[in-house]
């Protein structure tokens, strides 16, 4: 019987994020309200302790790399005697046994062959937010997702793996709270004046640029009317997306006052943001594993408009829960 959940990710955020990561945000509310005791094992970043007690059921251990270690370990010799890996399992051995715990690996195949390849015997999950070719030492890993899309994908290519959904949920009471009175007026937006809103990566896949260009157009069919967009402009420094981040701030400038860059925002300053939106747009231009976006937006009560690819479309229902874009998908029928 698992008497203990250990939740653990790649070493990029530590947890709870301060900013938008979608995996790391669902562990930490997930790990929170679960009955059954757990831990979060994570990167520790500048600024978060050693350890935190959330609640009796839940804390979060964090793994740190001095500088000397990351230089000499991880950068010159790349004999890495004591990784990320082996630590998750150290935390795993000193809150709980093998035999008593199950350690769920989100989003990385990566990270569960390393912990896999230290300890052959070790109970794990795999968690996965993501479609991705599947590179496992295991054909018959054991697998959680959140939609049929994703399901039929990885049963497609692990036909021996047990496939289980576990569809993504919201926390109600963050739609509850009050919303900041004056956003509006901090974003320079009337209180008359329609609010069209995006909020994801600024990247090709996501299909930013292309609903700038429909609002270029929207504009000279309506007035008053904003869009607001809610994503890190510069989170990519160089490479294809970077140059892309470079077309959307250029169509950004070309519009003018109407279109807002509200930047990256962190989990809990989203819902007031959704609170100023009338509509929330979410033109993905690849099959969505799920879509979080979607879901905040309608706990919100807010109109939804999104692409129908992968997972999205399982519960944006055209003309019951939202609508769908048209396809193929272009600037002309997004408007």
């Amino acid at each position: 019987m698992i008497k203990k959940i250990i939740f653990t990710v790649t070493p990029i955020f530590s947890i709870p994020p301060r900013g938008a990561a979608a995996v790391e945000t669902w562990i930490y509310q997930v790990a929170k309200r679960l009955s059954i005791p757990s831990a979060i094992a994570c990167i520790k970043n500048a600024g978060y302790p050693e350890y935190n007690k959330i609640n009796d059921n839940c804390d979060i251990h964090y793994i740190g790399f001095s500088k000397v270690y990351k230089r000499l370990f991880q950068k010159w010799t790349r004999l890495d005697p004591l990784p990320y890996s082996q630590r998750v399992l150290n935390i795993r051995d000193k809150v709980t046994t093998q035999e008593d715990s199950v350690i769920v690996i989100h989003n990385s195949m990566k990270l569960y062959r390393q912990i896999r390849e230290r300890n052959p015997n070790a109970k794990l999950v795999m968690h996965m937010h993501n479609a991705f070719e599947p590179e496992l030492p295991d054909n018959d890993a054991k697998i959680i997702v959140p939609s049929q899309f994703l399901k039929a994908f990885y049963e497609e290519r692990l036909p021996a793996a047990a496939v289980s959904i576990v569809p993504n949920g919201f926390c109600a009471e963050t739609y509850k709270r009050n919303p900041q009175d004056n956003l509006r007026q901090q974003l320079n937006i009337a209180e008359d004046a329609t609010v069209l809103l995006y909020a994801g990566r600024i990247s090709p896949d996501k299909g930013i640029l292309l609903l700038l260009q429909a609002f270029k157009q929207l504009r000279t069919l309506r007035s008053n009317i904003k869009l607001v967009v809610v994503g890190d402009p510069y989170a990519s420094r160089k490479g294809e997306k970077a140059e892309y981040q470079k077309k959307v701030l250029d169509a950004v400038k070309e519009i003018g006052t109407d279109c807002i860059m509200a930047g990256g925002q962190s989990p809990d300053q989203m819902h007031n943001f959704y609170h100023i939106a009338d509509l929330v747009i979410v033109p993905s231009q690849v099959e969505e594993a799920f879509c979080m976006v979607a879901v905040e937006a309608m706990a919100a009560g807010k109109a939804v408009l999104a692409s129908k690819k992968g997972g999205i479309s399982e519960f944006v229902l055209d003309g019951i829960t939202g609508y769908h874009l048209a396809e193929p998908m272009s600037s002309d029928s997004i408007i």
